[in-house]
Parts: structure tokens; sequence; C-alpha cells
């Protein structure tokens, strides 16, 4: 039976995925470094610390040909891959790369989750044939990894646009502002084709289980639409917190130094992938708060 290794499994989309396989499949919950002091191998996690140098330490022979890593960890935060960018190069580049070319060369699929922000600065929409040119530090740094490894043919790109669920980060701070009956400031202009988690999540659990369900290496997963946060504030506001107050905030110029203002990406393969279209943000938003 081949085994799903999860890297990053109490990560936002690596938590999700065990939820939605543990029981299912035979799957490996790996941790990584901010995470990994929590867990012993005796609560069934395992630990790979992304961020120590000089190689490594981790049980390769679990790899198996045939098995499918998802590699959903990273220091994912663009500020502070600028800010602390030894310490992201090692986890994001070196240690990431390092783990998957071990993957690969012991014939594992590898499902690796980079970034819309590779990209960069796009006017108007796009697919999986846009240009790569990234913008910020941490968008460079996936970029970096796509690259070496995209001519292997066990490799598959997920690019991610922003994961909506009910306990993401900029959800979570609606949520709190509307219980405590602040007023959120959210940063505007900042679109994204906004993609439920959920269906982040059903991709990696797809080309788990049918990997040649798509040809292509390189699968945009985002939503249907262009949403700003402030859009989607207000969409929160008319779903599920109607007292909530909100003021729209421009960013400092070093803000759009780090990321781009908008990306506007599309992808027919991911509804080949998922075998269903993409859910709408007004349906990911019923689906987690009903």
């Amino acid at each position: 039976m081949a085994t799903l290794h999860i890297i990053g499994a109490k990560g936002n989309i690596g938590s999700r995925l065990v939820e939605k396989t543990e029981g299912k499949y035979d799957i490996r919950k790996v941790v990584s470094p901010a995470r990994s002091h929590l867990f012993s191998v005796d609560s069934g996690y395992y630990v790979l610390n992304l961020a120590e140098s000089g190689g490594l330490s981790y049980d390769f022979d679990t790899l198996k040909m045939g098995d499918t890593v998802a590699f959903t960890a990273a220091i994912s935060e663009p500020s502070v891959c600028a800010n602390q960018f030894q310490t992201a190069l090692q986890v994001n580049v070196c240690s990431t790369g390092d783990f998957i070319y071990e993957s690969l060369k012991r014939g594992c699929k590898v499902i690796f989750l980079s970034s819309d922000t590779v990209y960069g600065n796009v006017s108007g929409e796009f697919g999986e044939d846009g240009s790569v040119n990234p913008l910020g530090v941490y968008a460079e740094m996936k970029a970096v990894v796509e690259k070496r490894f995209l001519e292997y043919p066990l490799f598959k790109v997920l690019r991610l646009s922003y994961n909506f669920f009910k306990g993401d980060r900029f959800t979570s701070y609606i949520r709190s502002c509307a219980e405590r009956g602040e007023t959120a400031e959210v940063f505007d202009p900042f679109g994204r084709s906004v993609v439920h988690r959920d269906d982040t999540v059903d991709a990696i659990i797809s080309l788990f289980n049918n990997w040649e369900s798509c040809d292509a290496k390189v699968i945009n997963c985002g939503g249907p639409e262009t949403l700003s946060r402030l859009q989607l504030a207000n969409l929160l506001k008319e779903k599920v917190f109607p007292d909530l107050k909100i003021k729209a905030i421009t960013p400092d110029e070093k803000f759009y130094k780090d990321r781009p203002a908008s990306i506007s990406m599309r992808s027919n393969l991911l509804e080949k992938v998922l075998g269903r279209p993409a859910r709408t943000i007004e349906e990911a938003t019923v689906q987690e708060f009903q």
C-alpha cells in the first residue's frame, strides 16, 4: 500500500489534509520545525527539522517507491522571509530541496505547494502559461525550488492563492473584531483568487489517488474569482458577522515590495483534478460556518 507523507502536518493545509485522510489511507504525519518540540514519535507524529543546516536528520528509509509526498511546510509570511532571510532560506530552499531530492531519488511522487506570487505583478487574468517573475523574497524562494525539480517526472506543483477557511489568519481577525465590537482595518488594494482550503486539500488527495489525472506539472490552485480583502470582509459581514465594522486602509510602500497588490490567477486544470469546479468563496463561507 502506498503511503501519503504529509510534511507540515500541523500547518493550516497539512492539518486539514490529516483530518480528511486519517483512517482512510496509510499516512505518515511529519511536523516541521516551529512545532516539532510539541510532538513525540509516540503521539503519531514524526519530526523533520527544516531549520537545521548540515544535512537533515530523518529516516529516509520510510520513503518507498510509489509513495506520495505532500510538501506543505514552509515559512510563508513574506515579511518574515524578508526579515529573517537566512532562516527562511534554510527552511524554504535548502532543507526543502534536500528532502524533495531524497524523495524523488527513492521513487516517490512529490506534490510541492508553491505560491501565486511566483507570477509577480500581472495585469488581468492569466493561467498556468503565465510567465514566472517572482515578487518578494518568499516568491523567489518558491520559484527556486520549482525550477530545480520541474524536469523530474514525479514532481508536480500546486501554485496556491490565499486559502480561505474559518480559522485562517484574516478570517480569525475579522471574527475577533466582530466579537469585540472593534473596527476591522483591512488593507486595500489587496486582491487574490481566494481558494477554499478544502479545494486545495481535495486536489492533493485526488493526485495521491490518481497521479495521471492531470499531465501538467504546474496547476494553479485558486478560486473562480478575484476578491480583494475588502470584498472578503464585506462578504463575511453579510453572511456571518452582521455587526462587523470595516475600515479600508492603505498599506505602506514596503508592503507591496514583498508581495503583489493583486493576482488574478485562473485554472482549467484544477477542475480537472478535482472532478468538479472550485467553490466560490460565498459557497465556501456557507460550508465553513453552516
